[in-house]
């Protein structure tokens, strides 16, 4: 071989230009370049990936070069002769880096050991090298930076927890670059984690699992409140893989804890470029899951507000809206009604002889007899009216819009269909035959809520003190100045239904 004396300037040259790089791809092409203008010989380069050597660069003539187990033991400073007799090669290697995560090893063909100025230039080029990668990594961190900061801003918008989920598997395996992901719950019912939703594989295939807490990786990991990476599941001993098939055999599960509270746990695996994960991937998949865990307490939140808020509003017996909420929406449409000019109209219907119905054939039967007629009701009326059990046996609708006429024909509409109703107990019995009796008001100028409640209730009473299965219409300001009663004997005809 020729002999090669590489200046010191020379080196710094190649130093520059490896700076200049925009990646280490550019500047193990730079390497190769310099090598081929000082020896004219092939050259390539290798870097340890998983416990492997793996090509990164080279001439058209080391492309054939694979895998050079005697690499292991190159060391900075000296030579390591590769004699390849059985293909009539030999290949001289040198360290161009030292970081025990990324060893580089440059391989240029031939016998170089006799050249003493190649040991200090291939120190330049390390130096040179190893700065390039730590700044290659401090962009890659703040960029890491970015998009998680980015993933969990995305995470946290308001949403239910379907949602939530959802949206962390996708965005988890987008930043991660994976191709599947798994977001696993803790269920206090039932004290135990469940897959809330996948990316990868479809959720019906663990949908119905239930992992209890120290159970399998999952278990582990919410048990323990540490996260678990995984390089190759193959050499951990007892670790059984599940039936769905993967590409790889690297994982990370991860807490998805706020504070104290571990939410669930947040699986990733089958990178898209089939490494294995590192601990950087880890730090990312934990940040991830810490954004991810906040994002879900938040929604919980939210459920438990919107749940309490519907248990406030709900009368749990018959699902119509309860008194409370009743007063409340009646103060709005008398409100809104005095605002446009619009008409209103209250209906109030009570249960004829309801404390026989209990005293007879027992509360059970009184319950259901409750839940008929709000189903009744609610199938009668618009469907913006606002129905709403009053109180025991006792039910009012509110009908924005609704005038004299409409009102009386929704009220007789209503007491005709629960005196023909013949329903059935749980156990087949028929339920006893049932009449309403209802009183209807309308909203005059002036009004408050207490005085159209009270006009209501007083021809609800009318409509019992009369025989009741009746339906009477308190008369409005108008009617009692010029003496005119829409009240009658016997019930209220309305005109023919349908």
């Amino acid at each position: 071989m020729r002999p090669v004396a590489p200046s010191i300037q020379a080196a710094a040259r190649v130093a520059e230009e490896i700076g200049r790089a925009a990646d280490l791809q550019a500047a193990l092409a730079v390497v190769i370049s310099a090598v081929l203008r000082m020896t004219g010989a092939s050259a390539a380069v290798f870097e340890k990936r998983e416990g492997a050597w793996h090509l990164e660069a080279g001439t058209a003539q080391a492309r054939h070069v694979r895998n050079w187990q005697p690499l292991d033991g190159l060391d900075s400073g000296r030579f390591v002769l590769l004699d390849r007799a059985q293909e009539a090669e030999t290949w001289t290697a040198l360290s161009l880096g030292e970081a025990p995560d990324r060893p580089i090893a440059l391989l240029i063909a031939g016998d170089w050991t006799a050249s003493t100025d190649l040991l200090p230039w291939a120190l330049i080029v390390a130096n040179a090298l190893g700065i390039g990668l730590q700044r290659d990594a401090r962009r890659d961190e703040r960029r890491l930076l970015r998009r998680v900061y980015q993933t969990v801003r995305t995470i946290g918008r308001p949403g239910s927890v379907e949602d939530v989920a959802q949206s962390v598997a996708r965005r988890v395996a987008r930043s991660m670059e994976a191709d599947r992901v798994a977001v696993a719950l803790y269920e206090p019912t039932d004290d135990a984690l469940q897959v809330a939703a996948t990316l990868g594989y479809p959720l019906s295939t663990v949908r119905q699992e239930r992992i209890p807490p120290g159970a399998w990786a999952i278990g582990h990991v919410y048990s323990s409140g540490r996260p678990l990476l995984v390089q190759d599941v193959n050499r951990i001993r007892g670790m059984a893989r599940e039936g769905r098939s993967y590409r790889t055999r690297s994982f990370v599960a991860v807490p998805m804890a706020a504070g104290s509270q571990v939410v669930g746990v947040l699986t990733i695996t089958d990178k898209h470029d089939s490494r294995a994960f590192t601990r950087r991937d880890l730090l990312m998949a934990r940040t991830l899951g810490a954004g991810a865990a906040t994002a879900f307490v938040a929604a919980r939140a939210r459920a438990d507000a919107s749940r309490l808020v519907y248990e406030a509003r709900i009368d749990s017996l018959t699902g119509l809206h309860n008194r409370y909420y009743l007063d409340e929406r009646l103060r709005q449409e008398i409100a809104r009604a005095t605002r446009v000019g619009d008409s209103l109209a209250v209906l109030m219907g009570d249960i004829d002889d309801f404390k026989m119905i209990n005293d007879t054939s027992g509360h059970q039967t009184g319950d259901l007899v409750l839940r008929m007629v709000g189903d009744i009701i609610r199938s009668t009326v618009r469907i913006f009216d606002v129905c709403a059990r009053y109180g025991g046996d006792e039910f009012a609708i509110l009908m924005p819009g609704g005038d004299q006429t409409s009102a009386l024909a929704s009220a007789e509409r209503i007491r005709r269909r629960i005196s023909e109703y013949r329903g059935r107990d749980g156990g087949g019995s028929r339920l006893p035959l049932l009449t309403m009796s209802l009183g209807v008001a309308v909203v005059v100028a002036g009004d408050a809520a207490a005085d159209l409640l009270a006009r209501v209730d007083r021809a609800l009473y009318q409509a019992k003190a009369a025989g009741k299965n009746l339906v009477r219409i308190h008369p409005t300001a108008r009617e009692l100045q010029t003496g005119a009663s829409p009240e009658r004997e016997g019930p209220f005809e309305c005109p023919p239904l349908g």
